[in-house]
């Protein structure tokens, strides 16, 4: 009998859980089973090894790993497992540019029980494969760039007429337009802006040289437009973008919803304001010389210094917020999340929801995505080591609970009927 893999959903979106099977073993056989991710030129890797039942049987879901990037029973330990493949930079970011094109995963399977570099090897021959694929963007999704006035950033809208409940995403101080969280909101119902901010088209190129009312006309022209439901707009962001989307939530009585993943309530850097914004805004945080030079790369948790007197008071506003926070951030000091659930007077605590994870970073994905643990980046000038924090288990749990979390957020503040948080297309791992 020859050995061969099935599963489930060949083309699925990367927040569902895969059912993956390996039939035609030997009663007892030992195999390891290996998923592979290239992305720009970049191979990642996740591995198991596995006893085959008396059946010659490996169903991933419910035979134990002893050995590999993960150990024990989990439905998708292949993929939130993955690491650098040998021969690749330790220091990388699984990130798609284009959400148009799906992760591409080989699933191969190797007789005995290897390593992952012995399977990068010619000594080793596999025993099957299976190529399957992997949507942030599902089938029906409209894509489209938008260049209006001065926003710019790609738009994303389900299937159907509308109109939509509306999600502005951001992302943080990596720039550019990251286009693959939105596409997966708007294959959940969502009508989406990946709405960049620097680093992109004719944008600022630096950091600093932003201004709220560039943040302010995209909530004005998203809220505008005829597929979305411009009383149902929400805004999510990591790190700087979930500082922005804090902000936007104070500052625009447009927004219904913030979701903030480890992003502060202050600004952490410069952020121009003009008319009726001018007095409304804290000064940027400062800054002290206390980043930690670690093996693993720059630590800046303990750098960035705020006053909670200081903060951005969007407890006083009626805004639903959401607030995720991952304990092992590297980044940012986890205390700001804390605290700002804390500024929340009894009577207005139904306002805000802050979820701590233990052993997450700062890099909170939608689910499945591997660990981002250490990567390189640009500081003043300089191309250095970032340490962003997270343990691989720990941190996969948060992301796969927290994006069940965020999409019940969206879909009970903003009013999508029916919302049941039980009845996600995530599980647990």
């Amino acid at each position: 009998m020859t050995a061969e893999i099935t599963v489930d959903k060949e083309d699925a979106l990367v927040d569902d859980e895969l059912r993956i099977i390996v039939k035609g073993l030997q009663k007892n056989q030992l195999v390891t089973v290996r998923a592979e991710v290239t992305e720009k030129g970049q191979v990642y890797a996740g591995y198991g090894c596995f006893v085959a039942d008396d059946n010659g049987i490996v169903d991933i879901c419910t035979r134990p790993s002893t050995f590999g990037t993960y150990k024990g029973i989990s439905s998708m330990g292949l993929f939130w497992s993955m690491k650098p493949a040998p021969g690749m930079p330790e220091v990388m970011r699984l990130m798609k540019d284009n959400a148009s094109s799906p992760l591409v995963t080989d699933l191969a399977v190797f007789p005995g029980h290897l390593t992952l570099k012995e399977m990068y090897t010619s000594a080793f021959r596999q025993l099957c494969r299976k190529e399957i694929r992997r949507w942030y963007m599902a089938k029906g999704v409209q894509k489209r760039k938008i260049r209006s006035g001065r926003i710019r950033g790609t738009l994303f809208l389900p299937p159907g007429k509308g109109s939509f409940p509306g999600v502005i995403d951001m992302f943080g101080s990596y720039g550019t337009c990251i286009e693959f969280r939105a596409a997966l909101f708007a294959s959940r119902g969502f009508a989406s802006l990946a709405l960049p901010y620097f680093l992109y088209d004719d944008l600022p190129q630096d950091i600093n040289d932003l201004d709220m009312e560039y943040f302010m006309e995209a909530v004005d022209w998203f809220s505008e437009q005829p597929f979305v439901d411009g009383n149902n707009l929400g805004v999510i962001g990591v790190s700087k973008g979930g500082e922005i989307a804090l902000h936007l939530g104070f500052f625009s009585n447009k927004i219904k919803s913030v979701v903030d993943i480890n992003g502060t309530p202050f600004f952490t850097s410069g952020m121009s304001y003009k008319g009726n914004l001018i007095g409304s805004v804290t000064p940027p945080a400062n800054y002290a010389d206390r980043i930690i030079e670690t093996e693993e790369g720059l630590d800046f948790s303990e750098t960035v210094i705020c006053d909670v007197k200081d903060y951005t008071p969007i407890w006083t506003k009626d805004v639903h917020v959401l607030l995720i926070c991952g304990l092992d951030d590297k980044c940012y000091n986890p205390k700001f999340l804390s605290n700002l659930w804390n500024c929340y007077p009894a009577h207005r605590k139904h306002l805000c929801q802050l979820f701590n994870y233990a052993g997450a970073g700062h890099l909170i994905e939608p689910p499945y995505a591997p660990l981002a643990r250490t990567t390189k980046a640009r500081f003043e000038g300089e191309v250095i080591s970032v340490l962003w924090g997270g343990e691989t288990v720990a941190h996969a749990r948060a992301q796969e609970d927290s994006w069940k979390s965020i999409l019940y957020h969206f879909r009970t503040t903003l009013h999508i009927v029916h919302a049941d948080k039980d009845n996600l297309s995530v599980s647990r791992l």
